[in-house]
């Protein structure tokens, strides 16, 4: 969550400061950093085929702007959980609109094939929304 997004957080970090101080700098905080946008936590079952995938990298890259790509792997079951790249990969991703791209983890043998065209030039977007969590299962055809 951005810091000026919550009430709490501007009066604790201007508290010492007069009022119009505080408005100049949430205004131009928001005006920045374009507005409030909250950090969702997104989830989802990845299948090839109908089946659950293994051992692959689900992508969320942002369709403008330069917010972090939100990364993850799928585990046995094709379930993924997204992580923010960038400092401490925190968990979740930005509210927004996404590309979402697919494909084998090369280090990973036992990694289910997916079609380069998902990774290339991937048909998959996907609006994130609140509340948290948000579930996007995602299917996939090798056909």
């Amino acid at each position: 969550m951005h810091p000026f997004c919550s009430r709490q957080a501007t009066r604790f970090a201007f508290a010492k400061q007069s009022p119009w101080i505080t408005g100049v700098v949430v205004a131009a905080s928001l005006l920045a950093g374009g507005g409030c946008r909250r950090i969702v936590d997104v989830t989802g079952t990845l299948r090839v085929d109908g089946k659950p995938a293994k051992g692959v990298v689900v992508m969320f890259d942002p369709a403008t702007g330069s917010d972090p790509r939100g990364v993850a792997t799928t585990d046995e079951n094709g379930v993924y959980r997204l992580r923010r790249l960038g400092p401490g990969s925190k968990p979740g991703v930005l509210t927004g609109m996404y590309v979402v791209k697919v494909m084998s983890d090369m280090d990973n043998p036992g990694a289910g094939k997916i079609p380069v065209k998902y990774l290339r030039d991937s048909p998959l977007t996907r609006e994130v929304t609140g509340p948290s969590p948000h579930t996007y299962d995602i299917e996939i055809s090798t056909k």
